[in-house]
């Protein structure tokens, strides 16, 4: 057992340090009335053997559909598309699920790898070009725009938080602009869409929004 005279707490599992303060714990041979604190890592250690077991079996189906796939090649190789769904559920699994992660992240993080995802099935399916074109300024413009509005109308009382997540939208969707430029993006409309609407929403959000906005963006970037 182990003890923190500063927080009058007994922590149960053998970490060293006070999980509440950080102090260096004291080795007692009993309970001496003070708080028992639960085992702090035996949630963690439950989900690195979860994930260390998904890990586990996703290599070998991979490995199992990769046989197939190249035993039985018709011209396409599926198997890349189970093993890019495989890696995506792991980044769900390794980041998204974990919980002190912020929600903010764990969107981020999900509508991310499902843009990837898609983007490597069109790929991997011979590309052409629906996944740049569409797909990603589609995500930008309902999975991104929609769920800050939703966000910001179920949280009302700190709607100002999720202004750098509108500015990192705005940001992605000019980032498409660029890849038009480029030639990547061949249909530019959607992209366009994105960005204008993206752009409405951040201007009005720091137009309407006045102090608070400005507040935020002191904080967050010190302007």
């Amino acid at each position: 057992m182990r003890e923190c005279r500063r927080c009058k707490v007994e922590v149960l599992d053998d970490t060293r340090i006070c999980p509440l303060c950080s102090s260096v714990l004291e080795i007692t041979e009993g309970g001496r009335g003070c708080t028992g604190y639960p085992d702090v890592k035996a949630a963690s250690r439950k989900y690195a053997l979860a994930l260390r077991l998904y890990s586990f079996l996703a290599i070998v189906l991979e490995a199992a559909l990769a046989a197939i796939n190249y035993l039985t090649f018709r011209g396409i190789w599926w198997s890349a598309i189970s093993g890019t769904a495989f890696l995506y559920f792991y980044i769900t699994l390794r980041y998204a699920l974990r919980k002190n992660t912020g929600y903010q992240t764990r969107i981020l993080i999900q509508i991310i790898g499902a843009v990837a995802l898609v983007i490597a099935i069109d790929h991997i399916l011979g590309y052409q070009g629906w996944s740049l074109n569409y797909i990603l300024p589609g995500a930008i413009l309902l999975l991104l725009d929609v769920t800050v509005i939703v966000l910001m109308l179920l949280n009302m009382q700190n709607w100002q938080s999720y202004i750098p997540m509108q500015i990192l939208t705005v940001v992605t969707a000019a980032a498409c602009i660029l890849l038009w430029k480029l030639g990547f993006i061949r249909i530019p409309v959607p992209t366009f869409v994105a960005l204008g609407c993206s752009l409405c929403m951040l201007l009005g959000t720091l137009m309407l929004g006045d102090r608070k906005a400005k507040a935020e963006l002191k904080r967050r970037f010190h302007v």
